[in-house]
């Protein structure tokens, strides 16, 4: 959709649906798997990605997709009961439309009501600025009304200008104009009074696959922990020394307590 304020590098690499059942195949000889998270780039490009989640869905693993919720391939998904699906919504319709193109909030909003009727789990995960900030009761509002139902909101600040700038993987700073960072005491005041992204408690503990094969202890993690071969207790053993490691300086339960999803410095003033 190429939206103006993205942060991450898209790469043509996609892992295989063998390659990842494989490697889940090999994490749960070792260590259960209740959940998986599947996010992108849009997920639901991938040609085999429903028939991936219907095989993960019949091992009893609850899936979460996070999507922009342009792509109707819901029908397809066999137990929409173990599926939370997580639709990114900027905002009311024309501030949404800005970031990600003309229509595309009228469609995500139809798939939304789509999935509540079949039976999937809903959520929306909402990016915030400086522009849209003011608008969060009246947008939640809308969602109540055009949903007929109240569907969890996460809402996520905008990336610091300085996160974006000195990132060593990502560093995409985006469009600016009409999309504003938040200033910190709005970031601090948004994370105390709304569920939120990065989580309040921080703790996500995510072992996170990228579609190069790296794998990370967090979902936008910066130093691997291995790769789609590594021995898993191997891989579990770098996760848990990486968190012990970042609480011998300053423990905010953050495997990358250097960037901590770009808000180290207000999560250090969140009481």
């Amino acid at each position: 959709m190429n939206c103006k304020i993205c942060y991450t590098k898209k790469t043509k690499s996609v892992l295989s649906k063998q390659e990842i059942l494989d490697f889940i195949e090999r994490y749960q000889k070792v260590q259960k798997l209740e959940s998986i998270t599947f996010c992108g780039g849009e997920v639901f490009l991938i040609k085999e990605f429903s028939q991936l989640i219907n095989e993960l869905t019949d091992q009893d693993i609850f899936i979460q997709i996070i999507s922009n919720g342009t792509i109707d391939r819901l029908k397809e998904i066999k137990e929409p009961n173990m599926v939370n699906l997580i639709i990114s919504l900027d905002g009311l319709e024309d501030y949404h439309d800005l970031n990600r193109g003309i229509g595309n909030f009228t469609k995500s909003i139809e798939l939304l009501k789509k999935a509540i009727t079949i039976g999937f789990h809903t959520e929306i995960f909402s990016i915030v600025t400086k522009e849209n900030l003011q608008s969060i009761p009246q947008f939640e509002k809308e969602i109540f009304q055009k949903l007929g139902k109240t569907v969890e909101i996460t809402y996520h600040p905008r990336k610091p200008i300085n996160y974006l700038n000195n990132h060593p993987i990502s560093n995409i700073l985006g469009q600016v104009r009409n999309f504003n960072f938040l200033s910190q005491v709005e970031v601090k005041t948004l994370l105390e009074n709304k569920k939120t992204f990065p989580p309040k408690n921080l703790g996500c503990y995510q072992i996170a696959l990228m579609s190069d094969k790296q794998i990370y202890a967090c979902c936008e993690g910066i130093n691997a922990i291995g790769n789609i071969n590594t021995d898993v207790k191997e891989l579990i053993n770098n996760f848990q020394n990486r968190l012990i490691n970042s609480c011998h300086q300053n423990c905010l339960d953050c495997t990358e307590p250097d960037f901590v999803c770009g808000f180290k410095d207000i999560f250090s003033k969140i009481e």
